[in-house]
């Protein structure tokens, strides 16, 4: 079957928990290529009564990371997420957030980012290089 290969790692990051197009980008161009911590992906969290969902949660050093599509996070629902990441800051999780370009255009720049926040809180891990052009670096 043509594409067997693209089509069973897409699927197995599917089971996984990406749910849209930007996060298996973010997934495989930004948390593997630069080797971060695997993330846990959808993470149910009920608050108030809701339940709301994390796109990435790094939940030992108490970091998430939310990929905001066009189709998912109109304009209008962005006090929405705000509210959301200053309850989490209480708990301990501090979000980072991600647009499509941030993803597709700005990847090591996003990598260094979240790298450095993880290192911040305890991730003993280093940030690599995705290739030869890669500029991601620690600040």
């Amino acid at each position: 079957m043509r594409w067997r290969a693209e089509l069973a790692a897409a699927l197995t990051d599917i089971a996984d928990g990406a749910h849209s197009v930007l996060e298996l980008r973010y997934v495989r161009r930004v948390e593997r290529a630069h080797r971060l911590p695997r993330a846990l992906r959808q993470v149910r969290i009920v608050r108030g009564g809701r339940t709301e969902y994390r796109d990435a949660l790094y939940a030992e050093f108490g970091v998430g990371v939310e990929t905001d599509g066009e189709v998912a996070h109109p304009l209008q629902s962005r006090w929405r997420d705000q509210h959301r990441d200053n309850a989490g800051l209480t708990e301990g999780v501090v979000t980072l957030r991600y647009s499509w370009s941030d993803i597709t255009s700005q990847r090591c720049l996003v990598a260094a980012e979240i790298a450095a926040v993880l290192t911040q809180r305890g991730w003993p891990g280093q940030l690599r290089r995705c290739g030869a052009h890669c500029t991601a670096t620690l600040p």
